[in-house]
Formats: C-alpha cells, structure tokens, sequence
C-alpha cells in the first residue's frame, strides 16, 4: 500500500531538520532592542509589522505598494491599526505567493491565527512582543520547528559573529567584504594589522581566518548579487598596483582592474577554504529586493562556477537558493561535479511549485546526497517555523509523488526523509560546538 500524503508528512515531522542559512540576529539583541533600540540599530517594531519587514514586503511592492510606505510599517511610531489600514488594499494581491504562505503557516503555529485580518492585528502584535524573552529563539526554532541548528550569516558580524548561542545558531565566517574591500578598515582594526600593501591585506585575511576558521560551520560570499561569478585567476603580481589604488580612493579605477583585485582576492580566499576544510557557500539565482535583479547576469552563474568548481576539486562548494529560475543547470552541476551540491535555503518560499519540481527532478538525476533541503534565510525568527512548514510539505509532496508513479520504492522513504532533513548536512558539515 503506498504511502499517503499524511503518512509522510507525519514522518517528516518527527525529523528535525538542520537549517542551512539565516541572518537571525542574536537573541540577546532581538531583546535589547525593546528597551535600548539605538544601541543596536534598525530592526523592525516588534509588532506584526516585523512579519512584513523581511520578504513580504518586496511582494507589497512588487504588487505595486509606493515603497516608501515600507518604513512605516516596520516603525514603532504607528499602531498596528494604523499600519493595517496602509497593507489592507495590497494585502489580498500577495497572500497567494510563498512569502505570504510562509507567513500564514507562522502566524498559525506561533499565534494560533490562519491569516492577518484588521480583527487580529492587535493581538498578535502583542503576542510578538510578550514572545521576546529569553529563551524564545530555542521556543520558536526546536520546539515549535522542529530545527536541530541553523547556520547563520550573521549581518550584524564584520566578518563572524561569536554568537552566544553556539549550539543552535553556528556561523557562518564571511568572505565578501575580503574581496570587495567593503568596510576594509574596520577589518584591518579587527585583526591590528595596517594596509599599505596587497600582501598586508593578505595578513588580515589569514588573521581572520586563524581565529575564526575554526569556529566557522562553512564559509560564506554573495558577490554574486554584483558581479558575475568568472573569477579569473590572477596573481599578485598583477593585482598589487590596481590594489593599492583601490586602497587610497578607488575612483580612478576601471572595471577591468577592480575585477582583477576581486578576483585575485576570492582565490586567496578559496585557497585559505582548502587550507580550513571549510566548505564555501555562494549566492545564486534570484535577488533579495524588488525591482534590481538583471537576469542576464543570473542566467550565468552556473555556467561560470564550472570554472571554480574544475579549478578546486578539494573545496566543497554549497549552491544556494537552487539558482532560480534557472534550476535545471544546479541539477547538473550536482550530477556532474563531485564538489558540487545545491542548496534550497529561500528556495521554498521563492517558488514552492518550482522548488517542488527541482527536488523532484534531483531525486532521480543526481545523487541523493547533493541536495540540503532548508534554509529560512530570516532575519526575524518568527518567520523560520513557517519556512520549515512549508519545506515539510514540500518535501512530502515530492517524495508522495515519486512513489506514486514508480520512481522511488516506498520502502526506501523513511531513509531518504532522513537524509534529506538532516543527513546531508549532518555528513557535509561539521558543527564546531560539538565537535
């Protein structure tokens, strides 16, 4: 008798999954932000506005909400009757989209509530804030989502956040500003080391490196949101000069030459991964936001990591966000490369028809193991146990599916729901807090 839809969902139930990508912030800051806000920077108003500062609100825009309304949602100086009635008219355009079903599956297993309606708005924004305590990062993320750890991305770190959480929230260590000389002072005030030079530059990064490699669960570079991903081997020889002008002011620089400084850098730093055994995890496919992305340039990440992936056999290379909408090629960079696995961190809540069909498709093309299957990619953490709910089911349809027509055995679910939610990750990463 085939599995039914509830059986397996059931069973992926019962699995805790390892999250492989957020940006929470830590907890002690989501709390300090109610008494000390400008001690810790801009966060959203812990009200139900915080559930529409991450995501959703690029759907309200999309939709066609002026973006400048956006603040006010997330500020503290509205009520949430007030920020009601800016989201009422945009609200039923977006609720049909994964953001939006991200949410409702959040507000149903944190708040008890099946939708945002202008009745509810009050009460769920108070239990928001009476949720921020201590404790409510465990609360929400292994008790109501069933999430061993997550790995974070932390946008609060220069380069690694030393988190006071370190067995549930592992981190990720940050390569992009290395690259990109982003805030390059302050790393160089991090390590103590004065740039004059590429080779003092150098230093920093094999700083960085000796002190947070260790602690890191894998490191992390989203410089595809700026650039392609053809990085061109070029050596310090060629890159000092450019370098050292970048270094002074950078304006007189062409784009050849800061590509050549970036790319000599991200090798440096591809080699310093190989050094650390630290797998490296890389942006792909579609852009945060609204009205930015260039998909000419997003239709060629895959094509361009063939080159990385060829030119570093012992660097392990994690592909986030499946590459959507251009899915199928992370396929074959699974089946074709052995240092090659994809992500669906955000994937879910992007598409979950698309999401659906990829894992579907990998499960029949490539190995089972080159595939993690969730990330919430969350700054708020209310958001994560709606994200995992929707994977939960995502997962279940698929796998349903494939038994139903012949191309998995139903005897082989249990494990392959097991190496799906944790197996993968737990075999491809080591947790640093636990050894």
């Amino acid at each position: 008798m085939m599995r039914a839809f509830e059986d397996i969902l059931g069973l992926l139930g019962q699995i805790p999954l390892v999250d492989t990508h957020e940006h929470l912030w830590e907890e002690s800051h989501r709390i300090g932000v109610l008494t000390e806000p400008e001690k810790y920077g801009r966060i959203a108003a812990p009200d139900f506005g915080i559930l529409l500062s991450h995501y959703t609100d690029s759907d309200l825009c999309s939709a066609g909400m002026p973006s400048d309304l956006l603040q006010k949602i997330t500020s503290p100086s509205l009520s949430p009757k007030e920020k009601w009635e800016i989201i009422a008219p945009w609200y039923p355009k977006v609720r049909n989209t994964g953001y939006f079903l991200c949410l409702r599956e959040s507000l149903r297993l944190l708040y008890g509530e099946t939708d945002l309606t202008a009745d509810n708005v009050e009460s769920v924004s108070a239990q928001i804030r009476a949720g921020i305590q201590p404790g409510f990062y465990e609360h929400h993320l292994r008790k109501v989502a069933n999430i061993d750890y997550c790995h974070v991305n932390s946008l609060e770190g220069e380069v690694f956040m030393k988190t006071e959480m370190p067995d549930l929230l592992a981190q990720d260590l940050s390569f992009v500003g290395f690259c990109t000389l982003d805030s390059w002072r302050k790393k160089a005030e991090l390590a103590d080391i004065e740039v004059n030079s590429l080779k003092d530059w150098h230093k920093v990064i094999d700083w960085c490196f000796e002190q947070y490699g260790p602690q890191a669960v894998a490191l992390k570079n989203q410089m595809a949101y700026g650039r392609r991903l053809d990085f061109a081997p070029v050596t310090a020889g060629e890159a000092e000069k450019p370098f050292e002008r970048l270094l002074a002011d950078g304006k007189d620089l062409t784009a050849d030459e800061r590509k050549m400084v970036q790319d000599h850098l991200f090798h440096y730093c591809l080699k310093k991964a190989a050094e650390y055994h630290l797998p490296v995890k890389l942006h792909t496919g579609y852009y945060a936001g609204h009205g930015s992305m260039p998909l000419e340039r997003v239709r060629q990440n895959a094509g361009d990591l063939c080159g990385l992936l060829r030119a570093y056999p012992n660097v392990r290379f994690d592909l986030f966000h499946i590459g959507y909408p251009y899915q199928d090629e992370y396929i074959a960079l699974a089946k074709q490369y052995p240092n090659a696995w994809v992500d669906m961190c955000w994937a879910w809540i992007i598409s979950p028809e698309a999401s659906r069909r990829f894992l579907a498709e990998l499960l029949v093309t490539a190995p089972a193991n080159k595939v993690f299957v969730f990330g919430g990619d969350f700054i708020p953490v209310e958001m994560v146990p709606g994200h995992a709910a929707v994977t939960r089911r995502g997962v279940a349809l698929v796998l349903r599916d494939l038994v139903e027509e012949g191309w998995l055995a139903e005897a082989d679910v249990p494990d392959m729901a097991e190496r799906l939610m944790r197996g993968n990750a737990h075999d491809f990463f080591k947790h640093p807090a636990r050894g």
